[in-house]
């Protein structure tokens, strides 16, 4: 029976693997940690604050009309919290919910796009080394770095692209909450992949990466790497 990598999407469609192809780990990027981490939810807080503790000091040298100037920043320095606070959750939901990372023994794919969907296809012949980036709070950005002759424009893999400890952009799992399984499949799969016997995966040499836009309500269809 033919294995399916179900779609996060609002259509919920699934869809068939390749004939012989066996997915190893699926997820999702964690909403709390890309509010976190991704889009620094704390230094924006932190911005505000300071901006609003420099506008009561200001507010605070007049001697005229000092406790209403206070209550007006400080009253402007909340609202203005509560709009960050609540841009980036709904940021991080949505890319939460719009995104989906597939490892199986033939390749990494990627399932993104909030507006505009897309698959990237990236075969074991185009990997050449893959880290975890681990956070304080147990999640972990999963970075794939490709070989020399590979590379996806950054703006269409863009925010699932990092440059952190290389040259060029790494494909990037993002804000993994359970990282250990994620990289456990992709470290072994490569391996797998390197062996000079390896089973099903001596086709895949040729194979180049792939970014293939998709429709809105497109479900996951990974295509033969």
């Amino acid at each position: 029976m033919a294995q399916t990598v179900e779609h996060v999407g609002p259509d919920g469609e699934v869809s068939p693997l390749p004939p012989g192809e066996r997915v190893l780990w699926t997820g999702a990027p964690d909403q709390r940690s890309l509010a976190r981490y991704f889009l620094r939810e704390r230094w924006v807080l932190a911005f505000v604050a300071l901006s609003g503790s420099l506008g009561a000091a200001d507010a605070l040298q007049h001697a005229e009309g000092a406790m209403a100037r206070l209550v007006g920043v400080s009253t402007l320095t909340v609202i203005l919290a509560t709009i960050a606070i609540a841009s980036i959750r709904l940021f991080s939901w949505q890319l939460s919910k719009t995104s989906q990372y597939v490892i199986t023994d033939k390749r990494v794919f990627f399932n993104i796009g909030i507006v505009l969907r897309a698959d990237a296809n990236i075969p074991y012949s185009s990997v050449e080394d893959v880290d975890l980036q681990r956070r304080s709070d147990g999640s972990a950005d999963l970075m794939v770095t490709l070989t020399g002759a590979q590379e996806i424009p950054w703006l269409l893999l863009f925010p699932h692209m990092a440059w952190r400890g290389a040259r060029r952009g790494r494909p990037t799992f993002r804000a993994l909450r359970d990282p250990q399984p994620a990289a456990d499949a992709v470290v072994s799969a490569l391996r797998a992949y390197q062996q000079p016997q390896a089973p099903d995966l001596s086709g895949a040499m040729a194979s180049p990466v792939a970014m293939v836009p998709r429709s809105q309500s497109s479900s996951v269809t990974p295509s033969p790497a």
